[in-house]
């Protein structure tokens, strides 16, 4: 009987139902999800070090001989410790609470171990090392790679399963690339790079298993994205706008001026809404930068030109400020309606009413925007905020029509680089809003260390004294096996101390989603003085009261990441400050970038280089097909490659030069997107 890459996993080799319950956790539940199921680096044992030159902290790889071997005691229960030696130094190999292996050593015998060095005892010593004897002076280590694991299955084992199950699954992985292709890039046979990347005999083996991969996920990403591209221009779309009037009224009477950025975008726009097919565009710009004016623009253009208008944002309080901003700006100009999952049934009952029969223009809410009873009358424009916390398919339901497909404008806060633009929204057409309105205060940004941080709760006491308010941010939820400050313990390290006697709140994801609206509210209100957060703040609070923020174990985070969290301040007419804690001085140099920069875009190329651009694609692919692109050490030489051979195959497949191999691989990346592909619309 054949195999198949879709079996479930429980029936492997060393699985079993409790082990798949804990793949399951991992988002492994077939065989096609184990062997997909990446490492994100490697440990690299293959260089021996002599025992003289180790460093506490450092995987290596040491010979030596057995010069001594016996039980100890320890904390962590009996210890059965062994002296090696090269005749460089000396090192102990340590096992804990397994006495029987005491049997497999005798003095003078040669051995090779492999981990990590540590100081303890007054020595350099390596704990459950992987080790064997020795059969040559010169054997190298071996080459492990490290897994994302969950409680009860380590990485070792993730190893042990994915190689059992690779001899037998091998031969039945179907290639997705063609091998003249993939010889044109330099790369392996996707057999082999399913071997090397899960197997490696080096590290340059790994390498280039994981170039290989990275390319055909990307390209296999290019594809469909662009498909979906050509597909949103063959859809029809509303009538081409003729009006807009009651539009530029409404930019006339702003009590501000536009940025040459916001002008640019509503040209772009314009521009969309007078050539009678959709738009489907991404307004990217920094927090603060004006996007909402525009949006607000384009939906004033919808129902001016019969149409009516939704706003989606991710959360109930973001939504909120969304509806009051527009009723503040716009007035009369249109009818509003609001709807979230906290509205009362009667209310919710009449929106839907006055919404079908259209005496609502435009429709503002949360995710309740997308319940299947909605019914429109004529929804032409669609805007969805913060598109990263929204699932494609998710607005794939709001924005589908059976008559035409409306208008799509997606806003986004995270600063894509202008490098991976087009790669990563090959789908959209982009606008860049890269200058800020006038008047608006720039974060000051400072780095400190933990010894520092005292300084920093004095600035927010002070700031509160003052009567403003502050963000404290933490990497964690609740106290773990790192030394990492969680957001649970901190706020009451908070209320003994630095800031003792303060109204703090606590905010983080693993609340009920009325508990974070609650929180939310109260902060927003001004009845929480300090707010100590996990990263749900990154998006969906303004508060321009809010001065001041502590970024606790800031190294924690990736630059763009911090650059958005720093954004939640400095959104009111007072000067603002965003400390960034380092847990070490060694640290410090990596965040110092974010002191002399507050261009969003600058801080993006700045990630770039130092993390790579799978993190973007990480981030822009959320709710896209099943593509694998975060633990594979994504290059730009790859992204480029990968997009021009799209093009190409693409271009080749309309013309009807395709070989048959290459049309096979456009038919089925485009069967994996699936409903994507048939609505025309990814974002």
């Amino acid at each position: 009987m054949g195999r198949s890459l879709d079996e479930p996993v429980r029936y492997l080799k060393g699985v079993g139902p409790k082990k798949a319950l804990l793949l399951r956790e991992l988002g492994v539940e077939t065989v096609r999800d184990l062997l997909d199921h990446f490492p994100f680096r490697i440990d690299d044992f293959s260089r021996v070090v002599p025992m003289g030159a180790v460093t506490a902290g450092v995987p290596v790889t040491v010979q030596g001989k057995v010069i001594s071997a016996q039980f100890i005691g320890s904390s962590r229960g009996r210890a059965f410790r062994v002296g090696i030696a090269d005749g460089t130094g000396i090192l102990y190999l340590v096992w804990y609470n397994m006495p029987y292996i005491h049997k497999r050593f005798a003095p003078g015998m040669p051995v090779s171990a492999s981990g990590k060095v540590e100081w303890r005892r007054g020595a350099f010593e390596m704990a459950h090392p992987l080790w064997r004897q020795s059969s040559s002076g010169d054997a190298k280590g071996p080459v492990i790679p490290v897994y994302h694991a969950t409680q009860g299955l380590t990485s070792q084992s993730i190893h042990s399963i994915i190689k059992d199950a690779l001899k037998v699954y091998s031969p039945y992985l179907e290639p997705l690339v063609p091998q003249t292709i993939l010889d044109k890039h330099g790369c392996l046979s996707e057999r082999e790079a399913y071997q090397g990347i899960h197997d490696p005999k080096s590290c340059e083996v790994w390498e280039k298993s994981r170039r290989t991969l990275a390319f055909r996920e990307t390209l296999s990403l290019q594809i469909g994205l662009l498909s979906m591209k050509a597909e949103a221009l063959k859809s029809p779309g509303p009538r081409p706008f003729e009006t807009f009037r009651e539009a530029d009224a409404f930019l006339a009477g702003l009590p501000f001026r536009l940025t040459s950025a916001q002008r640019r975008a509503i040209e772009d726009i314009g521009r969309d809404l007078r050539s009678g097919h959709t738009m489907n565009r991404l307004l990217q710009g920094d927090v603060g930068s004006g996007k909402t004016v525009v949006a607000m623009w384009g939906l004033i253009s919808a129902v001016e030109n019969g149409w009516q208008g939704a706003l989606m944002a991710p959360t109930e309080i973001l939504a909120t400020q969304h509806l009051n901003t527009f009723r503040q700006l716009v007035g009369d100009r249109v009818r509003t309606g609001f709807l979230s999952g906290a509205v009362r049934k009667s209310d919710r009952e009449s929106t839907l009413t006055k919404l079908s029969s259209g005496e609502i223009d435009v429709l503002i809410g949360t995710h309740a925007l997308l319940s299947p009873e909605i019914r429109w009358r004529k929804l032409g424009f669609v805007v969805t905020d913060e598109q990263h916390r929204f699932g494609v398919k998710q607005r794939l339901t709001l924005s589908h029509s059976d008559e035409v497909l409306p208008h799509m404008l997606v806003m986004s806060a995270t600063p894509i680089p202008r490098s991976l633009a087009l790669t990563l929204y090959g789908d959209l057409d982009v606008s860049v809003m890269d200058s800020m309105p006038e008047g608006r205060v720039a974060v000051t940004t400072r780095c400190v260390t933990r010894r520092q941080r005292q300084n920093a709760y004095r600035v927010v006491r002070d700031e509160v004294a003052r009567g403003r308010q502050a963000f404290i941010v933490c990497p964690l939820i609740t106290e773990g096996k790192t030394d990492r400050r969680a957001a649970s313990m901190v706020k009451e390290e908070l209320e003994k101390g630095y800031l003792k006697g303060l109204s703090i709140g606590l905010l983080h994801g693993s609340l009920s989603k009325n508990e974070i609206n609650e929180t939310m509210t109260k902060f927003a209100n001004g009845e929480i003085q300090v707010l100590v957060a996990t990263t749900v703040v990154e998006v969906g609070i303004d508060v321009p009261n809010a001065t001041a923020m502590v970024i606790e174990d800031a190294d924690s985070f990736g630059l763009a990441t911090l650059h958005q969290l720093r954004g939640r301040v400095g959104r009111g007419r007072h000067p603002s400050v965003c400390f960034l804690v380092a847990s070490s001085e060694s640290s410090l140099s990596r965040l110092r970038g974010l002191e002399k920069t507050t261009d969003g875009f600058e801080v993006a190329e700045m990630d770039l280089r130092e993390r790579g651009p799978g993190q973007f694609f990480g981030t822009a692919q959320h709710g896209m097909p099943d593509i694998k692109l975060a633990e594979l050490g994504l290059s730009l030489d790859v992204v480029a490659r990968a997009r021009q051979e799209a093009k190409e195959m693409l271009e080749a497949v309309e013309r009807g030069s395709a070989s048959p191999e290459v049309f096979t691989v456009v038919e089925r990346v485009r069967e994996k997107f699936g409903d994507l592909l048939k609505h025309g619309r990814s974002r």
